[in-house]
């Protein structure tokens, strides 16, 4: 196969320069991000299904490399030849909040999604999340996520059960932790498929406004490596005035912790939830209750 020639920039991104492959700026309706450290198995996965998943939907796909070993990476992209992909590449892991901030700088649909590089979107997944940004009030909107049927990470009844729902919407508890709301229940219960109006979704599978997100001020930073910004950025827009919601008939399969896990990667979700706490403590709301 021909390999593609590509058009380099640098951009600063306050350690290595990052690597840009130029496309035209064509009209488009939404930005896919999407930020990866290795596991192109599940890249490959989640990048082929993208097309069927955004049906007629005109969108660009934004990658940032964050962090893999060059080797590697160079074997992988060398082989996608899609006109609509823009990749940037940083020689360190700078982190979640980062990664989606660069990434996010690059693009100018009106809406963006920022998507995990382990989530498998389902067909016409798109269109049904971009159709709720007609109702202005909509902020965030999330989808319904399920556990894969199969996958090389421990999984049982009480670990990433088989085809079971992963994320439908997050809710708070009197400690200030966040759940995630009917976790492990049938992705066709009624209840679970009721759910529309959440306190925050993940950041797995995240679409908003690109005003909204470059007023919001984008991801904090401060969240490192990263955990909680998605929740983060899900309760300013609701202090804005806005709605999060989560779309049941939209679907992906989520094969939660796959990069964390294979390359023991440790996030700092303790420390993450302390700098969430400070910011937020006194005005989350304990919505657990409204859920079960």
């Amino acid at each position: 196969m021909a390999k593609r020639k590509h058009q380099k920039r640098s951009i600063n991104t306050g350690r290595k320069a990052v690597i840009n492959t130029q496309i035209p700026m064509g009209t488009t309706m939404l930005d896919i991000l999407i930020p990866v450290h290795r596991r192109f198995d599940l890249l490959a996965q989640c990048l082929d299904a993208i097309p069927k998943a955004a049906g007629d939907t005109k969108y660009r796909l934004i990658i940032f490399d964050n962090g893999s070993p060059r080797e590697e990476a160079d074997i992988f992209y060398v082989q996608r030849q899609d006109p609509n992909l823009k990749l940037f590449r940083s020689e360190h892991n700078l982190g979640f909040p980062k990664a989606c901030n660069i990434a996010f700088n690059q693009g100018s649909s009106p809406l963006v999604f920022f998507l995990n590089s382990d989530v498998i979107l389902e067909p016409d997944s798109l269109p049904k999340l971009i159709k709720e940004f007609n109702d202005p009030k909509i902020g965030v909107v999330g989808m319904k996520l399920v556990f894969p049927e199969y996958t090389d990470l421990p999984q049982d009844q009480h670990m990433r059960p088989a085809g079971k729902i992963q994320h439908i919407g997050l809710a708070s508890n009197v400690h200030g932790d966040f759940i995630h709301i009917f976790i492990g229940w049938s992705k066709d219960h009624p209840k679970v498929n009721a759910v529309r109006d959440v306190y925050a979704v993940t950041g797995a599978a995240l679409m908003t406004r690109r005003s909204l997100f470059t007023k919001k001020g984008k991801f904090q930073e401060i969240y490192g490596l990263g955990s909680w910004e998605g929740i983060d950025y899900c309760l300013t827009v609701r202090k804005m005035g806005y709605n999060a919601i989560v779309v049941p008939e939209a679907v992906g399969v989520h094969h939660t912790g796959a990069t964390a896990q294979k390359y023991n990667l440790g996030y700092p979700l303790q420390e993450n939830k302390l700098v969430f706490m400070q910011r937020w403590a006194r005005e989350l709301d304990h919505t657990e209750i409204n859920h079960w």
